[in-house]
């Protein structure tokens, strides 16, 4: 079930050795899972239902979950059943209070010791990952992002957003990996033809689950650090 548990040192090693892209999620997989995070973009992804669609809290709230689940984004949703502005829709939605989120330095090792190239893969606003990567401190570490503005507002787990992704990074899947705490996206990944790393830490994101690990991806862990450290020792210098 948890495949990095499972495989031998040197089994890992070396696909992590073939590995030339590394593809990261934002929210929840370059830090931590963070409840004042998420309940600031809750709050405001609601607040922008009910000035939009013209509804009360609950059923704004009712809307959000739904086009999540249905769509991979609730501003997929929100375009093709109200035809929103999606601009608009992030604008709002991302204008947060980041300052609870703080630099991890052992992360900031592994990721600099990685070989290879280093992508943010979201499905959030492309100012949003600018402002969370310098906040954390691993703006000058990333060599591109790929936000929902890029994928033309059609999110992550959709294969042609993978797609978009790769062609526009000029990106061999098979010498990629990626790492999401959403388990439809990893999936995603795996269907796309890169090794994808499910970053299990946060099971609020996972609500629609798949049952095992195997249905959707090919290595779990807590967190990068966990993943990366054993294999890019620089991690272990960081204090």
């Amino acid at each position: 079930m948890k495949k990095d548990l499972r495989m031998t040192t040197d089994d890992l090693g070396a696909v992590l050795a073939h590995t030339k892209n590394w593809i990261f999620d934002l929210d929840d997989t370059l830090y931590p899972p963070s409840e004042v995070i998420y309940a600031q973009m809750a709050r405001r992804i609601r607040d922008y239902i009910m000035k939009t669609v013209g509804v009360d809290e609950q059923t704004a709230s009712i809307i959000q979950k739904s086009y999540y689940k249905q769509y991979g984004a609730t501003v997929h949703g929100l375009v093709l059943e109200h035809h929103i502005q999606p601009a608009d829709f992030t604008d709002y939605v991302h204008q947060l209070d980041l300052s609870s989120l703080k630099p991890d330095p052992k992360l900031r090792a592994v990721l600099q010791a990685l070989p290879g190239r280093r992508f943010v893969f979201t499905n959030g606003a492309y100012e949003h990952a600018e402002r969370v990567l310098k906040r954390v401190g691993l703006d000058d570490l990333i060599n591109g992002i790929f936000s929902i503005r890029e994928a033309n507002y059609i999110p992550k787990p959709a294969l042609e957003t993978y797609q978009k992704m790769m062609k526009a990074f000029n990106i061999d899947p098979a010498e990629s990996m990626m790492f999401d705490d959403n388990q439809q996206n990893v999936l995603g990944a795996k269907r796309a033809g890169i090794k994808g790393v499910w970053i299990s830490s946060n099971t609020s994101n996972n609500k629609y689950c798949l049952a095992d690990c195997d249905d959707f991806c090919d290595y779990q862990t807590p967190d990068l650090v966990t993943f990366l450290s054993p294999y890019f020792g620089k991690a272990k210098q960081a204090s």
